[in-house]
C-alpha cells in the first residue's frame, strides 16, 4: 500500500498470468469480502457495516459506487461479480479458475 492509501492485488487474468491491479484500500476490502463469500450473496448492508463501519439504517450508494469502480478495474474478471437485485453482491469465479484453484491445492 503506497502513502496514498493504493492498494494493489494479483488476480487471475484471461491469459492465466498473474497481473496487478491497483485498488484503494475500500476496493480491496470490498474485493476480499466478496472472494472470502464466494458463491454466496453478501447484502449491501453487511458491505456497509464490514467494510464501511456504517451504521445498520446508513442509505447510501456507498456499495454501489465502489462495486462500479471495482468492475471497471477488474477487465474480464469483473463477469464473477454479480449483482443479485434487491439483495446484494456475489463473486462467482469461473469453474474453470476454481478448478485451476482446486489442483493447485489453493
Amino acid at each position: 500500500m503506497n502513502a496514498l492509501g493504493v492498494a494493489t492485488a494479483i488476480t487471475q487474468g484471461p491469459s492465466r498470468t498473474a497481473q496487478e491491479i491497483r485498488l484503494t484500500r475500500k476496493e480491496k476490502a470490498l474485493l476480499s469480502m466478496l472472494k472470502q463469500n464466494a458463491g454466496r450473496c453478501v447484502s449491501r448492508e453487511t458491505l456497509l457495516r464490514n467494510v464501511w463501519q456504517y451504521s445498520e439504517s446508513a442509505k447510501t450508494r456507498t456499495v454501489d459506487v465502489h462495486v462500479q469502480r471495482l468492475r471497471r478495474k477488474l477487465g474480464a474478471e469483473a463477469a464473477s461479480l454479480k449483482t443479485i437485485v434487491r439483495l446484494g453482491y456475489c463473486w462467482f469465479p469461473d469453474q474453470v479458475m476454481m478448478a485451476d484453484q482446486t489442483a493447485v491445492g489453493m
